[in-house]
């Protein structure tokens, strides 16, 4: 249970998951070699890395074998990419709703942690690469300004290490009165 006015980490995953499905299903197979903001990895990758990221987190929570989050160069699923990231994100909300799981401490790459801690780090990497897909294929770059305040509190103390581990792109400065959204996209490397 989360403690009263902290964001609940399965609403935030799935509100991200909410966001990004339809932006997966709305890529046309002539972009799928297309550039993004991820600038090494094109709209196919970036699409395979978030199918990976979520079938990693779920054998993360469930103890299962670990996937490399970083092999992108796969062929899309048959099912078709939309499909595959709902099954594999209802999948990770089944783990992660079951009695106690949100307590429970898990070891992660990040050190050992409560699962709803650890739900946090593709909550985030879904709502960035979310814009980061819509961008690059000219559709919905909109972002709910509460998921945006909750992802930028959740990446600011760790970005730093990302940046430095090559996760993002140096910082683009934004004006100060930014909307929380353009200040998560700038702090992560984006140009909004």
């Amino acid at each position: 249970m989360t403690q009263a006015g902290t964001p609940n980490p399965i609403e935030l995953y799935e509100g991200a998951r909410d966001y990004m499905i339809p932006i997966i299903g709305g890529v046309q197979a002539s972009q799928l070699s297309g550039s993004t903001p991820c600038t090494e990895w094109n709209v196919k990758q970036l699409i395979n890395h978030n199918l990976l990221v979520a079938e990693w987190i779920h054998r993360t929570l469930t103890g299962g074998e670990g996937v490399d989050p970083f092999a992108v160069d796969g062929d899309l699923p048959e099912e078709g990419a939309q499909a595959a990231f709902a099954a594999v994100t209802n999948k990770v909300l089944d783990a992660i709703k079951a009695p106690g799981m949100l307590e429970k401490v898990i070891t992660t790459p990040f050190g050992e942690m409560p699962a709803g801690n650890f739900l946090m780090f593709p909550f985030g990497d879904i709502l960035i690469h979310k814009w980061d897909l819509a961008k690059a294929t000219n559709l919905d770059t909109a972002m709910d300004s509460s998921m945006a305040d909750a992802c930028l509190q959740v990446m600011s103390p760790m970005l730093q290490g990302n940046r430095e581990g090559g996760f993002f792109g140096p910082e683009v400065t934004v004006p100060i009165d930014a909307s929380d959204r353009d200040k998560l996209l700038g702090l992560c490397g984006r140009n909004p």
